[in-house]
């Protein structure tokens, strides 16, 4: 049997990129600062290709969001050149904490997939954990939501994207009743 695999929603994703915009809008500001304002050339050449580079990521999001009314990564990408321009410049303390952002943000990003298999199921916490058959009380999908609760008195319940999941929840149901049997 094949795995059943349900994608959660992950309802945080817009203010994300939000917060993530907001971030590189500061970042860039600082940038159009420091090329106006810095007497050192290493420092102005950095900031003006960092401001260029931003605006050009942020360009292709946008345009790649309205268009093809996809979600993209190109404000990840601008992160990282943030984060590169700033250790150019020479405030490597500064990159670090802009790249640790991006990568948050990368992590936020990603397709939240459960896998219901014989062996265990795979939940997508940070990191990912696996919850074997032995540790649950009860697992059920329905109505849009999988509900999980575990004997060590925890109930995890996440609302389903049903655009992305076609799983029949007799089916499921069924072979999740069988599992915990065992």
């Amino acid at each position: 049997m094949q795995p059943f695999e349900i994608t959660l929603k992950n309802d945080k994703r817009k203010q994300y990129d939000t917060i993530a915009l907001f971030i590189i809008i500061i970042n860039l500001a600082l940038f159009i600062y420091l090329a106006i304002s810095s007497d050192i050339k290493s420092i102005r050449i950095s900031a003006i290709t960092g401001i260029i580079f931003i605006i050009i990521s942020l360009a292709i999001d946008f345009f790649i969001t309205k268009a093809k009314q996809k979600d993209s990564h190109f404000k990840i990408i601008a992160e990282y050149i943030v984060a590169l321009s700033w250790f150019q410049m020479g405030f490597w303390w500064m990159g670090i904490a802009i790249a640790l952002l991006g990568a948050l943000h990368f992590i936020s990003k990603r397709q939240l997939l459960v896998s219901v298999v014989k062996k265990h199921i795979s939940y997508p916490s940070f990191p990912k954990k696996n919850l074997a058959w032995a540790e649950l009380n009860n697992i059920v999908l329905k109505d849009g939501l999988l509900t999980i609760d575990l004997k060590n008195n925890r109930f995890i319940q996440q609302p389903i994207d049903e655009m992305k999941t076609s799983v029949n929840e007799a089916e499921f149901n069924d072979f999740c009743r069988e599992q915990l049997k065992k």
